[in-house]
């Protein structure tokens, strides 16, 4: 996690601290070695949030375009208590979640029922070739910004995300595509380049919380 509390501060891990859990607040003490972010990790082995996932440097730069006190928001479930904590919730009440890691659609289910307002934003270089596979498998992109492509290889990736909330997948240099509709059946579908700064910004004013057309799952 990026961030703990420090004498009731939220800061970011430095060498020799220690601090409390946003989430469990528990003990955690700052890893700040030279081969990942800088984060915090906790002392001992506790149930905390089991969403949470070893932050990269992908996680990092893209929370950095969002407001420092719209990252990691711990919300919880008044009814049931359970609590988790949000990559990104803005003032507006949406909520960014960033995976890079595959996770298991019971999981992605539950997440989506939990967050409610919500989009995805998936690092699409964690797999094998999937963003050059993207490339040689789409269109050129039209006057709007739409390509439509087909999937080729063994990727699985749009499988995985066939999803009713909004999905972004960030391909690095082959550019960030919000998926606007995937059939698994006949593995093609179509897909919007994105300005990842404008994203952010619009997410971040309110002006939109990207629901209109849903996820890639929900179009017609």
């Amino acid at each position: 996690m990026r961030y703990a509390l420090l004498d009731g501060q939220r800061i970011e891990a430095q060498p020799k601290l220690r601090g409390v859990c946003l989430g469990c607040h528990n003990e955690v003490t700052a890893k700040c070695g030279v081969h990942k972010v800088w984060h915090w990790a906790h002392l001992k082995s506790v149930n905390c949030d089991p969403w949470w996932e070893v932050e990269t440097q992908w996680h990092r730069d893209w929370k950095n375009r969002f407001d420092v006190d719209w990252q990691e928001v711990q919300l919880v479930d008044q009814a049931t208590m359970e609590r988790h904590i949000a990559d990104v919730r803005t003032p507006t009440g949406l909520v960014i979640e960033f995976q890079r890691s595959t996770i298991a659609p019971e999981e992605v289910d539950a997440r989506e029922k939990f967050y409610q307002k919500m989009v995805w934003v998936i690092d699409g270089t964690k797999g094998d070739n999937d963003a050059v596979y993207f490339r040689l498998g789409r269109s050129k992109v039209d006057e709007n910004g739409f390509s439509y492509f087909s999937v080729i290889g063994r990727s699985k990736l749009f499988h995985r995300w066939h999803r009713n909330k909004p999905v972004f997948i960030d391909f690095g240099d082959e550019g960030f595509w919000r998926i606007a509709k995937f059939d698994p059946k006949s593995k093609d579908g179509l897909a919007l380049l994105v300005d990842r700064d404008g994203f952010a910004k619009r997410a971040g004013s309110g002006a939109t919380d990207f629901s209109e057309g849903g996820g890639p799952a929900s179009s017609v």
